[in-house]
C-alpha cells in the first residue's frame, strides 16, 4: 500500500549533480526516463566523487546548463549527487540546484513502482495543497531521489521540492 509521509523540511547547500540525460518528444516521458537511466547506471562507476547514497531523478531542460541546446527541449536526468563539478567524467552531463529549504516527502511502497508512482502524487500534494496552506511557493528545484543499493521492501523515494517564501496577506 502507498503511504506518502508529512511533507518535512529540511537546509541544504547547493547540490551538484552528475549524471545522463535523455530527451523525449511529445508528451510521453518513458523513452526519457529509459534512456537516462539506462545510460547512467552503464556509466555510473566512473563517478568517483559521490556524496551520499541516493540517485536522483527529475525533468531538464537542457539549455539551462547548455544554452546551444534549443529552449524547447525536454529531457529526463538521472545522476548523483558530487562534492565538486571539478571531476566530470568525459561525456557526462552536470548540474545544479540551489540550496536553501527544501520540503521533503517520503513515498513508500510494497514494491518499486507503488514508491515511484508515489512521486507523482507526493509533487500534486505539495503543488496543489501543502506549498500556499504553508506559505511557500515552488523554487527552481524539484526532484526524486532512491537509494543507490538495491532496495528490499518496503520500497521509498523521495521527493525533495525546493521551497521559497511567500508574502503572507
Amino acid at each position: 500500500m502507498l503511504t506518502l509521509s508529512e511533507p518535512k523540511i529540511i537546509e541544504r547547500e547547493p547540490y551538484y549533480v552528475v549524471g545522463s540525460y535523455c530527451t523525449y518528444e511529445g508528451q510521453d516521458e518513458g523513452p526519457g526516463w529509459t534512456g537516462a537511466d539506462t545510460e547512467f547506471n552503464r556509466r555510473r562507476s566512473e563517478v568517483t566523487n559521490t556524496k551520499g547514497d541516493l540517485t536522483l531523478g527529475f525533468m531538464y531542460r537542457p539549455h539551462r546548463d547548455h544554452p546551444e541546446i534549443p529552449d524547447d527541449v525536454h529531457a529526463c536526468f538521472v545522476g548523483v549527487e558530487v562534492t565538486d563539478l571539478d571531476h566530470v567524467p568525459e561525456g557526462m552531463a552536470t548540474t545544479r540546484f540551489s540550496g536553501g529549504q527544501y520540503a521533503v516527502v517520503a513515498c513508500q511502497g510494497d514494491d518499486g513502482g507503488e514508491s515511484t508512482q508515489g512521486v507523482g502524487d507526493a509533487i500534486n500534494y505539495l503543488e496543489t495543497e501543502w506549498l500556499a496552506k504553508n506559505g511557500y511557493s515552488e523554487g527552481d528545484a524539484c526532484f526524486a531521489a532512491s537509494e543507490t543499493h538495491p532496495q528490499r521492501p518496503p520500497y521509498v523515494e523521495y521527493v525533495y521540492m525546493k521551497l521559497e517564501k511567500t508574502a503572507k496577506s
